[in-house]
């Protein structure tokens, strides 16, 4: 039997919500798939962190291999001097590869992130029966980065259409909700071009759910707002309730909500230019144009150039999965055989432990 990686395997901390769910999921299920082929061991002289780089501190005296990932075309200063203090990185994707290349001469490797093949087991989809309404699902954190403000307009764009209606699936801490959608809605009037023929929100505005109602289901007109905190068959179930799943993000490290409809056979409407390039293209969806601006970030205080989905595009693209809607189910089922041939976490735990054993 081949001997066992041995590391000091260091949890990351922060909540599951939001933003912090991505490091804290991949977390969990890369040292529940890895752990068969290292030896967990406290002592270890080799330090193994999942975290985003600025929060990353070294144990001194041993080897440290930090995890991390980034969405735009520069880093604030913060996240250079975290990477500068790890021996070696990974990163999720050949385009945090590239970008964290151009700050440090440490070895990068590249070690994707994944599914649970077998719960994330691809799903028939068809056309809704008489009566039923085609359902557009969406699944992040409500920010500028996981394309909330594309959704809003594009719920604009479909108001109309008595055969649509949209799910917008996040998790928000509490009475936070309209002071969220509010900032997010100023934000988009720096960010995007003017777009012809979608009409002002502010009505919708008035309507959103209000303080004290998180945690639960809304529905309002054709729009599904739901904040719960749902188990992993829940989310299972809603990804194989859509018709179409949505993902027109500004950037990402990796993507796993749009991996994880890919494995069901949602067909999907995303962007194809960071993290998600290495697994999502016209072949096994529909990828949405772009442009790139600089913005302020969110939680940084810095600006970067950061690619920026056309609204225009992602709003026919969308209709370009309903018009043809066999060849968006040829394109889905694509899509789950690509995830579950190369992107599930048991490959990514063997290749985690391939890469870490380069530092003993």
């Amino acid at each position: 039997m081949q001997k066992k990686v041995k590391v000091c395997w260091r949890e990351s901390t922060g909540t599951h919500v939001g933003n912090a769910l991505g490091y804290n999921t991949h977390n969990k299920f890369m040292k529940k798939y890895a752990s068969q082929f290292l030896d967990l061991d406290v002592d270890a002289d080799t330090t193994f962190t999942i975290m985003p780089a600025d929060m990353f501190v070294p144990i001194k005296g041993k080897k440290n291999v930090l995890f991390s990932m980034w969405e735009s075309l520069e880093v604030p200063n913060s996240y250079k001097a975290g990477l500068s203090l790890a021996d070696g990185l990974i990163v999720p994707s050949s385009f945090c590869k590239n970008l964290f290349r151009k700050y440090t001469d440490l070895p990068i490797d590249v070690c994707w992130e994944g599914v649970e093949s077998e719960s994330y087991s691809f799903y028939q989809r068809q056309l809704p029966k008489s009566g039923e309404k085609f359902r557009f699902l969406w699944v992040g954190a409500p920010n500028p980065r996981k394309g909330y403000p594309l959704v809003l307009e594009a719920i604009k764009a479909f108001a109309g259409n008595p055969h649509v209606e949209f799910y917008i699936k996040t998790t928000v801490q509490p009475m936070n909700w309209v002071q969220t959608i509010k900032n997010t809605w100023k934000r988009r009037k720096l960010i995007f071009r003017t777009e012809k023929g979608l009409r002002s929100f502010s009505r919708m505005l008035r309507r959103v759910p209000r303080p004290g109602l998180e945690g639960q289901v809304i529905r309002q007109g054709n729009v599904i707002f739901d904040t719960r905190h749902v188990s992993f068959d829940e989310l299972i179930s809603l990804y194989n309730s859509a018709h179409c799943f949505l993902l027109p993000s500004f950037g990402e490290g990796w993507g796993l909500t749009l991996s994880e409809a890919m494995a069901t056979g949602a067909p999907c409407v995303a962007t194809s230019n960071t993290g998600t390039a290495d697994f999502f293209d016209e072949s096994v969806g529909y990828v949405v144009d772009h442009y790139i601006k600089p913005i302020q970030s969110l939680n940084y205080n810095f600006t970067s150039d950061t690619y920026i989905p056309d609204t225009n595009s992602f709003v026919r693209r969308m209709i370009d999965v309903m018009n043809n809607y066999g060849e968006a189910l040829k394109r889905g089922k694509r899509a789950s055989d690509r995830i579950h041939k190369k992107f599930t976490w048991e490959k990514s735990g063997k290749r985690l432990a391939e890469i870490l054993s380069k530092y003993q």
